[in-house]
């Protein structure tokens, strides 16, 4: 399958493609595996098996014998496209779904896995009118909540909440005590801003499994707690029946420690929050060292002042970057409310396409990924922005422009440059304490590892900081600081300042981005629903004895922290 490699180990990246084995290509190749001797359960055994450890071209073969074997049966057809799949073989991933259901048009699992080949291929369109089939054979008696939860599944990766929301309402109507339906609606109805109904189906999960951790941490996240409304004994008491270094007991004090402080109790809330952080950190291997030392290899990849390369796109996209909990997704929004700008959410488009790039590069390929932060430099701009295109099409929508709200974009503002000349950066900035404390009492899912140690997440912050410094250096007047606390205190000027560098006409509604529709599946998700409030911009000092070391070590790099 060929070896991931990103500018960061923790970051999305494209896979480096190896010669292409054409092992899964046809249905009637002649298989190298035995098969004589397998029951159908043995080959979806060891094909499952092949694809859990990677091999992709060995599950590619095991599929093809199980056709060959049991030519009736849909495992070797569905496994066989999906083991196509992971391997970038969407071609012969969707031919494989589309053969099967030649003969067996209602089987939803293929025509599902038909919608997830043609959504791969950039085909957004085909693939949600797939999506909608495979929706109505699951539906039809009897009905199969397992399907209807992989198409609303389906449709959330899809950026189409609306339409996932009926999926589990369905699967839950088939299956009504069901926990992880009710769990993942609660999310759905959380991202479309429906929180009185989140609130619901995390009262439903509670009452099916009393103390569990996720509904009492998403009870918490939705409302503010009060001295008469709040769930502190019930989290102290499920946390006290768990192992201490255990993944619930992190959510847990995640969910404790933001209890705690809507009390006022900071004393407490810290040390809850102090322990889920140890837990995460725990389960993370992460070398910070590292992480600052790539910051400080991109920044030397473009030694110096940047020229305006040809146009070969035309496009004009807007890139919204810098560290989370700065207001990257308020921002969002307000440019978003604009009837010019599509908002694409979090993108990983960008850092897919510089790896795909760094991988058909002519000469040495870097040897591990710090060497790729050095090897950024010499990547060609033109195949990263029709790559960048490619991949970003089925989220780009309909309108002139198209914003990408990746926060950690920041790492390759003067590559977006090269490929796309006429593109914009907004870079917003936030008091250093208020930034780090923002994100060192936030559980992120699977990214930056250097936001649960409070050493590292300094150390990530000078490497950040001084990166944005060099950028501003070789890129004078192209990058737009927008700074969080001027978005919440004079938000109409700030706005007009942005919609002025973008190049549009300022529009009222973007004064109005909480009412904005959209879904939106950030940590964000509850505050950007409500209209702008200014309690959070000093909201650190509460903890300022706590992050008195941090502060000490932003100083001493010179970081203005007063």
């Amino acid at each position: 399958m060929g070896c991931r490699i990103a500018t960061f180990s923790w970051a999305v990246a494209e896979i480096w493609n190896p010669p292409s084995t054409n092992l899964i290509v046809c249905a009637n190749q002649t298989a190298e595996v035995p098969m004589a001797t397998k029951t159908l359960a043995e080959f979806e055994q060891e094909i499952s098996q092949r694809m859990g450890r990677g091999d992709l071209a060995g599950a590619g073969l095991t599929a093809m014998a199980c056709r060959q074997a049991w030519p009736d049966a849909a495992a070797g057809w569905l496994l066989g496209s999906i083991a196509a799949l992971l391997a970038d073989e969407k071609e012969s991933a969707l031919a494989l779904a589309e053969l099967w259901l030649a003969r067996h048009p209602d089987d939803g699992r293929c025509l599902l896995q038909r919608a997830e080949c043609l959504y791969a291929l950039g085909r957004r369109a085909d693939a949600l009118n797939a999506a909608q089939t495979a929706a109505a054979a699951a539906a039809r008696p009897p009905v199969r909540p397992a399907d209807l939860d992989g198409i609303g599944q389906f449709l959330v990766h899809a950026g189409e909440h609306a339409a996932a929301l009926p999926m589990f309402d369905r699967a839950i109507m088939a299956a009504p005590n069901e926990p992880d339906l009710l769990a993942k609606r609660a999310f759905v109805h959380r991202y479309l801003g429906a929180f009185d109904k989140a609130a619901a189906d995390h009262e439903a999960v509670l009452a099916l499994l009393p103390g569990d951790p996720d509904a009492l941490k998403g009870l918490a996240d939705l409302t503010r707690q009060t001295d008469d409304r709040n769930r502190l004994e019930t989290m102290r008491e499920a946390l006290s029946r768990l192992p201490a270094d255990s993944h619930d007991a992190a959510t847990l004090n995640f969910a404790l420690a933001k209890s705690l402080d809507d009390l006022e109790r900071h004393e407490e809330s810290w040390s809850h929050l102090a322990a889920g952080n140890r837990i995460e950190r725990g389960r993370l291997q992460y070398d910070a060292s590292t992480d600052r030392a790539a910051l400080t290899r991109i920044a030397a990849a473009f030694p110096n002042a940047e020229t305006v390369l040809p146009d070969t796109t035309g496009e004009r996209p807007v890139f919204i970057c810098g560290l989370p909990r700065t207001g990257t997704t308020m921002v969002e929004r307000i440019i978003g409310s604009h009837s010019a700008v599509h908002s694409a959410g979090e993108l990983s488009a960008l850092s897919e396409a510089i790896a795909a790039a760094v991988a058909r590069s002519e000469g040495p390929r870097p040897r591990d990924w710090l060497d790729y932060g050095s090897f950024l430099g010499r990547v060609d701009p033109a195949y990263v922005a029709r790559r960048y295109l490619e991949l970003a099409q089925t989220r780009r929508g309909d309108r002139p422009r198209f914003s990408d709200k990746q926060p950690m974009n920041f790492l390759y503002c003067p590559l977006i440059f090269r490929a796309f000349p006429q593109a914009r950066i907004i870079h917003l900035t936030r008091h250093p304490l208020a930034t780090c404390y923002a994100i060192f009492k936030t559980r992120f899912v699977g990214t930056y590892p250097f936001a649960y140690d409070l050493r590292e997440l300094g150390e990530f912050y000078v490497g950040y900081h001084q990166l944005m410094r060099h950028w501003h250096e070789i890129l004078p007047g192209r990058i737009l600081d927008v700074a969080y606390e001027d978005v919440v205190r004079a938000i109409e000027p700030t706005t007009r300042r942005m919609l002025d560098y973008l190049d549009l006409p300022f529009e009222p509604a973007c004064l109005n981005f909480h009412l904005n529709p959209r879904p939106t599946s950030t940590a964000s998700a509850v505050q950007v629903r409500r209209p702008l409030y200014d309690s959070s911009l000093h909201h650190w000092r509460r903890y300022a004895a706590q992050l008195a070391p941090l502060r000490d070590q932003l100083a001493t790099a010179g970081i203005a922290v007063d």
